[in-house]
Order: C-alpha cells, then sequence, then structure tokens
C-alpha cells in the first residue's frame, strides 16, 4: 500500500496543477483575483502592479506550471506503472 501513495500523490497534484493553471489562462478575471487577493502574489503585485503581473504570470509562470504539472503526472502514471 505505501508502495502507491507517492505516485498518486504526484497524480493528484500534476492533475491540479494542470486544471488551476489553465483555467487562469482561459479566465484573466479568475487570474486577476487571485493575484489582488492572495499573500503569495503580493511581492510580484507591489514591485510591478496588477498589469505587469497578469501579463508576466499569463506568459511565463502559468505555462511553466503546465509543463511542471504535466511532469508530475507523467512520473507519477510512469511509477504507478512500474508498480503494477
Amino acid at each position: 500500500m505505501e508502495t502507491y501513495f507517492l505516485p498518486i500523490i504526484s497524480i493528484v497534484a500534476g492533475v491540479f496543477f494542470i486544471v488551476r493553471n489553465v483555467i487562469f489562462l482561459r479566465n484573466e478575471g479568475k487570474l486577476r483575483k487571485y493575484l489582488e487577493s492572495s499573500p503569495k502574489a503580493k511581492l510580484w503585485v507591489s514591485k510591478f502592479g496588477v498589469e505587469k503581473t497578469v501579463s508576466l504570470s499569463k506568459k511565463i509562470f502559468l505555462p511553466l506550471g503546465c509543463v511542471i504539472g504535466t511532469a508530475l503526472l507523467i512520473t507519477g502514471i510512469w511509477s504507478l506503472s512500474k508498480i503494477i
């Protein structure tokens, strides 16, 4: 049972990151609301402003998050296939 734990967590995290990032890429209103209210984004918003942070997020951070989420998903599926 413990051998299934990390691959399943990796798959769930990968799907979560991909879905969340795609939602933010498609809906700028949700992205803007997140950036204005998130404590993690306060540093970026205070440094660059909301408009520039939205632009950077759409061009760099969200696509990078999709790549990382895809890597987590593939790693989890690959690890799970090795166990089974």
